[in-house]
């Protein structure tokens, strides 16, 4: 899908937030769009922020959705940086599976199980 689904259970309503192209709200740290085919995410965790994170699967970033405002980010993994510690890869393969489920540990960070990845994923 091109957007994150919103389920408020008090109200039984349900919004679909579009989060395929750059807006007010959608911040996709530089891509022009966010369509690529296949599964973008598999499972999220709610950070202690109260942000929800998106543990990357093809996707070459985290997501990050504050439900406060409906607004997305996305945060580019894809190449090791002063942020994005690799574990001595290069790169990781664009397109290629990384991650697969997230939990929210207690000292307020994210921890991505591995799907195909060499290791945890931490944020």
């Amino acid at each position: 899908a091109n957007g994150v689904g919103v389920f408020d259970p008090n109200g039984n309503s349900f919004v679909l937030v579009d989060i395929s192209a750059p807006s007010s709200t959608v911040d996709l740290g530089g891509l022009s769009s966010f369509t690529i085919g296949g599964t973008k995410f598999c499972g999220g965790a709610s950070a202690s922020n109260g942000k929800v994170v998106f543990a990357p699967y093809v996707a070459n970033g985290v997501g990050v959705f504050d439900p406060n405002g409906n607004s997305f980010v996305l945060v580019d993994i894809s190449a090791p940086s002063s942020t994005v510690d690799l574990g001595g890869l290069s790169s990781f393969t664009i397109g290629g599976t990384k991650f697969c489920g997230g939990a929210s540990a207690s000292n307020g960070k994210v921890v991505f199980a591995p799907y195909v990845a060499n290791g945890v994923g931490v944020f």
